[in-house]
């Protein structure tokens, strides 16, 4: 959620870079969005309420500059709100991830001292404890200075960076949400996501928790919040390619994501998890999967899949996490999934596990994020940046990660990597031709719907939930995913002439009862929609799809993929950015 984007350096054309950097952090949730540059000896400022889309930027040449993109937490979403902010001066221009939980307080204590505010938002107080701190500084690190000693009043999880028009630096501190520095020659970059730092540098340094940033034409320097000492900076070059972050020749960036599917699952049949993670899981006393929205459901995959290998696992949503702590002890393992790596809920619960002695494995897919420095183990999805809001292909490789270890522990690792590739060469076949008109149709079928349903066991299960959060989250239609055995404990009271009902149906040893609940759901009038690799007389729609045991599951996840982008366009909706959504949850 929210995006900062900064450069300082040598080019005159700092804001428009800026501008291009938050175009690249769009995914991440926003509704208004600004630029400060220094022109001269004043700060420039230009604020907007709504998405960017084909935007220029008015602002003067500069080569220093500092962006952001909001998502409205505390205050309406107005021109007035919208970052960056300015302090008395109007010396210093400051942006912010987060939310500060003392506002009240500072506010009445700025207040207090003369201070004016033109916003209601957190982020202007931390500009007015900036400006006080630096009457007190002087020297070339006077702007760094400052800005730790206005951090460490913050309370609560946030990411603050202040721009000076006096130094010509710009200075970043952090506690909970990500920052990353881009380095380049005589040039530095500062974003919330690495993705938007490829077009201008892949060496990079994380910030951790904890640590500020100053930013200067020369370099980067790093310093510890609390002590103000000044630190080592690590850096590393990132795997991704430049082009990995551009949409190319797709429509957008959902469709990229999806066909970019086969090869991620190639991928996974050939390198797979490494053997530390099958050791993981064999040395620990009991397995707690952990993830949120499609990470959960990958959890929820891998507590079915583990079974089968005779290792008990048990999937939480990672925000409930807390409310079972008692369980996690000092042999415990948590499995913590998430694609971005940032996300609070699960950083949160891997907090609270670790602080219990439990042993942390992580499945993310990107690198240096916090999750994957906090882990014991981190598994790299290695799928490239995923720009689109819904989760595709990372969750894709998610599920097969914990599909190839679950058959590993298992001792079956050669079936697992054949039904991968058998998976990968049906999704690739499922992308083109008349199986992918076919998809077009059934959306077509399903889009005058307000509601609809999906039904499966086992596996299956948590590739309902699946299925219709993708729909959800894209088309706006109302989905939900029911185990089909509760069909009868209530379900099927919603069920009435029309009501379209997608029925996994995998041939496995749940088909039976799958059909079983199809058949009285038919009855009923429903109109159903069968994801299976057999064709079946109860089915209104049939979405054929490969038998490869259990990675039909990865097949069936593409199917919903598909459907729901589908439905999005018909609907008019933009499949990268859905309403309300944000790519990274880091504010709770």
């Amino acid at each position: 959620m929210c995006g900062i984007f900064g450069y300082v350096g040598a080019r005159r054309e700092a804001a428009t870079l800026v501008l291009e950097g938050l175009r690249a952090l769009e995914y991440r949730g926003y509704d208004s969005w600004g630029i400060a540059v220094r022109d001269g000896a004043r700060v420039c400022v230009e604020r907007r309420v709504g998405k960017i889309g084909d935007a220029t930027t008015s602002l003067p040449p500069s080569g220093l500059a500092l962006g952001h993109t909001r998502w409205a937490t505390n205050g309406g979403v107005t021109l007035e709100n919208a970052h960056p902010h300015l302090d008395c001066s109007r010396r210093i221009a400051v942006v912010h991830n987060g939310i500060v939980a003392n506002d009240v307080e500072l506010r009445a204590r700025l207040g207090a001292a003369g201070h004016g505010f033109t916003s209601e938002t957190d982020t202007e107080l931390v500009a007015h404890l900036v400006e006080d701190a630096l009457s007190a500084e002087v020297g070339p690190d006077q702007l760094v200075r400052a800005t730790l000693s206005a951090f460490r009043v913050l309370r609560g999880l946030n990411a603050i960076a202040v721009l000076d028009i006096e130094t010509g630096a710009i200075a970043a501190a952090k506690s909970g949400t990500p920052l990353v520095v881009g380095l380049g020659e005589c040039e530095q970059f500062l974003a919330s996501d690495a993705a938007a730092l490829l077009p201008h540098s892949r060496r990079v340094a994380f910030i951790a928790e904890g640590k500020a940033v100053l930013l200067t034409a020369a370099g980067a320097r790093l310093f510890d919040v609390a002590t103000g000492e000044e630190e080592r900076l690590q850096t590393t070059t990132l795997k991704w390619r430049p082009e990995s972050a551009e949409r190319g020749a797709h429509p957008d960036f959902m469709t990229k994501e999806i066909h970019e599917q086969p090869a991620v699952l190639a991928c996974v049949a050939s390198a797979g998890p490494t053997s530390t993670f099958v050791e993981e899981l064999r040395a620990a006393t009991d397995v707690f999967a952990i993830g949120c929205g499609s990470g959960f459901h990958a959890a929820l995959a891998a507590e079915y899949l583990f079974a089968a290998a005779g290792r008990r696992v048990t999937a939480l949503v990672a925000s409930e996490l807390s409310y079972r702590l008692a369980f996690v002890t000092p042999g415990s393992l948590v499995l913590a999934l998430s694609q971005s790596g940032e996300t609070i809920d699960v950083l949160e619960a891997v907090r609270a596990s670790r602080a219990r002695g439990a042993r942390i494995v992580a499945l993310t897919n990107v690198e240096g994020s916090s999750l994957s420095r906090f882990a014991d183990v981190a598994i790299p999805l290695d799928v490239g940046p995923e720009r689109a809001v819904v989760a595709t292909k990372s969750f894709v490789a998610e599920l097969a990660m914990v599909f190839l270890a679950a058959r590993t522990l298992g001792g079956r690792a050669a079936e697992a990597r054949e039904q991968l590739l058998g998976a990968s060469a049906d999704v690739r076949a499922m992308l083109a031709g008349e199986r992918r008109d076919a998809l077009r149709r059934v959306a077509a079928a399903l889009g005058a719907h307000r509601d609809l349903y999906v039904l499966g066991r086992g596996l299956g299960h948590a590739l309902c939930l699946e299925t219709a959060l993708k729909i959800k989250e894209v088309s706006y239609v109302h989905a939900e995913g029911f185990p089909a055995g509760e069909l009868k404990h209530g379900v099927i009271a919603l069920i009435e002439p029309g009501t379209p009902v997608i029925v996994l149906a995998p041939d496995d040893e749940t088909l039976g009862d799958v059909m079983a609940a199809a058949a009285q759901v038919k009855t009923r009038g429903a109109v159903v929609v069968g994801v299976s690799p057999l064709g079946h007389p109860l089915f209104d729609h049939h979405v054929k799809v490969a038998d490869v045991g259990d990675a039909t599951s990865i097949a069936n996840a593409v199917v919903a993929q598909l459907v729901g982008y589908d439905l999005a366009v018909l609907r008019g909706n933009d499949p990268d950015m859905p309403r309300n959504l944000a790519k990274s949850v880091t504010v709770k």
